[in-house]
This record gives structure tokens, sequence and C-alpha cells, in this order.
């Protein structure tokens, strides 16, 4: 760990803890230490993988894009805006023609997360 970047691992890691609480609330306990620790380590991640130029000058916002990493940005979000609004018109459109019960709205939202990460990782690599 990164001596400079404490302040930003203490602040991710009250964070994570709130998302932790609210997901338990009402639910098990198990899945929002689970949910916490997950998204614990997305941000630890984040830190330390090398995607993100670190400014010190704010300790709690000390990740930084350059321009490669926008441009990465831009066409993941663009693609993954397409996948969601694809599924969500797939979905919509199955759920009327079959007997079927589906929550089209979060099942096309988490395509769109899923393909988010998914693009934008492999153009991280590739390039």
């Amino acid at each position: 760990m990164k001596r400079e970047l404490i302040p930003y691992y203490v602040s991710r890691a009250f964070l994570s803890a709130l998302l932790g609480l609210l997901i338990s609330s009402g639910k098990e306990i198990w899945l929002g230490v689970l949910v916490g620790l997950v998204v614990y380590a997305g941000f630890l991640w984040y830190a330390h993988s090398g995607r993100y130029l670190i400014d010190t000058t704010t300790p709690l916002f000390p990740l930084r894009r350059d321009a490669r990493g926008e441009a990465i940005r831009d066409r993941a979000i663009g693609l993954s805006v397409a996948v969601g609004g694809l599924a969500y018109l797939g979905l919509s459109l199955a759920s009327n023609a079959f007997p079927i019960e589906a929550h089209v709205g979060s099942w096309a939202l988490a395509a769109g997360f899923v393909t988010y990460f998914v693009i934008s990782n492999w153009l991280f690599i590739k390039q």
C-alpha cells in the first residue's frame, strides 16, 4: 500500500461499509458484508491497476484519467448504453410475446453494467 493513498483507503472503506450496511438492511447481514468487501476490493484495484494517474494534491480523490483513459471510457459507455437499450427492447418484446415475468429494466441495466466493465477492461488490456 502506498502511504500517500491512506486517506483514499480510509474514505473508500467508509463508503464500502456504508453501501454494505444499506444492502444488508432488511436482508441477510452476510450479503452486506460481501458487497462491502467486493466494492472495497474494486476501489483498491482501481488505485493499483495502472489505469489512473495519482494526484496527491487531492487526498480523497487522487485518481485521474489521462487522454487514453477518457477515450476508453467514452467508447465503453457508448457500447454499454447501446447494449442496455437493445437488451431492454428485446426483453420487453419477449415479455410481451411470452408469458414470463421478467424485470426488464433490471436485466437491461445489468447487461449495460457488465458490458461497460468487460469492454473497458478489454480495451485497456488491448491498447
